[in-house]
């Protein structure tokens, strides 16, 4: 049975994912294994940088995964909600080097965002998989974590977060409102006093 998935490849080491990811850019196409999308990306200094990307699909351009699947996991983990899933203390994966595992369907978005600390790396490719195993080794050739996702799932999964993600900032947005007003009325509560005072101090002169 063909699987559309998300496949997230998580490296220990920087080297052998620019190794990895040139290995797919020549990567033999075949019925059972399709690739159709892949990028590379690492983090620095804590933000998430797309480093290389291919489409292999023949009716869009080089860099079309942007406005793809990929293209919004890949700004999803590096917004803000990124942030936060990848500050959630303990990582659920990781931490056999030279191993591999494959996680559950609905760890993938928070697993990947703990796992990419600063100077890690990580290879996504939308595939359309026969079996799972062809994939895997390619891999587990590597010091790799390996996540794996049903495509729709992924997709549910991210729209979700997206709409996170705008209901946090609709709310801090809120917040500021309501602190800008609190600010204000404090200020003109501060200058009716200040005002009063002045007034105050000046009718007291008049009466001596």
């Amino acid at each position: 049975m063909m699987k559309q998935n998300i496949i997230v490849a998580l490296f220990d080491v920087p080297s052998e994912a620019y190794q990895a990811f040139s290995e797919l850019k020549a990567y033999t196409q075949t019925a059972d294994t399709l690739i159709a999308q892949a990028v590379l990306i690492k983090k620095e200094n804590g933000l998430i940088i797309p480093a290389e990307s291919a489409d292999f699909t023949a009716r869009t351009a080089e860099g079309a995964w942007t406005g793809g699947l990929i293209g919004a996991l890949v700004g999803v983990l590096a917004g803000p909600l990124g942030v936060i899933l990848g500050g959630t203390a303990g990582a659920l994966i990781g931490g056999n080097t030279g191993t591999a595992e494959t996680a559950g369907d609905a760890l993938l978005l928070g697993n990947t965002a703990r796992k990419l600390d600063d100077g890690s790396t990580a290879v996504i490719i939308l595939a359309q998989e026969a079996d799972e195993a062809v994939l895997d080794a390619f891999f587990n050739r590597f010091q790799t974590t390996i996540l794996r996702q049903d495509a729709a799932a992924a997709q549910q999964d991210v729209l979700a977060a997206v709409e996170a993600q705008q209901e946090v900032a609709r709310q801090a947005h809120e917040a500021w409102k309501k602190q800008r007003k609190a600010e204000r009325r404090e200020k003109l509560d501060a200058f009716k006093a200040d005002i009063k005072q002045k007034f105050d101090e000046l009718a007291a002169k008049l009466k001596k």
